[in-house]
């Protein structure tokens, strides 16, 4: 009798593919790693910038906040000295804090300040006097607590894609 010789073989593995699928999966989480940290900078820094605008307006905001109860006490020693001619005295009274000049001259005199707020910005207050007649309201009425750009805007955009 004869007996059948097994021959037992390994089978064939492929160590090419499972490289470059392993090679392949480093590159690609490598890649979404350098997204996501390039992303978060990105984001840190936006958040620093908004929060050092925040900053900037809030400081802003206290000194208008300053300036309006300087002006509130003026208005209302101008209005107890004389009544009559409250207008003239308060506007001679507010000439060393705002430019308030060109805001009389209307019959309804207004008092426009402004307080930056960084290079580019300013918070904008208008404050429209009440009539002698109306004290019991206040001395004023704040018309406009704004943020405005105080730089001119260059809207030139242009490319110049062709230059001979």
């Amino acid at each position: 009798m004869r007996t059948k010789i097994r021959k037992y073989s390994c089978p064939v593995i492929n160590t090419g593919s499972i490289s470059l699928l392993v090679t392949f999966i480093v590159l690609c989480l490598s890649i979404f790693a350098a997204l996501s940290l390039s992303g978060a900078l990105r984001e840190y820094q936006y958040s620093q910038r908004i929060a050092q605008h925040n900053t900037d307006y809030y400081l802003a905001v206290d000194t208008a906040t300053d300036m309006l109860r300087s002006i509130d006490n003026i208005l209302s020693s101008a209005y107890s000295q004389d009544p009559e001619h409250y207008y003239e005295t308060a506007r001679e009274q507010l000439a060393p804090i705002v430019d308030a000049t060109e805001n009389f001259t209307s019959g309804h005199p207004s008092v426009i300040y402004e307080v930056s707020i960084g290079s580019s910005q300013a918070l904008r207050v208008v404050l429209a006097l009440n009539p002698p007649g109306q004290m019991q309201e206040g001395y004023y009425r704040i018309t406009s607590w704004q943020e405005v750009t105080t730089t001119q805007w260059d809207g030139d955009d242009s490319l110049n894609l062709m230059t001979f």
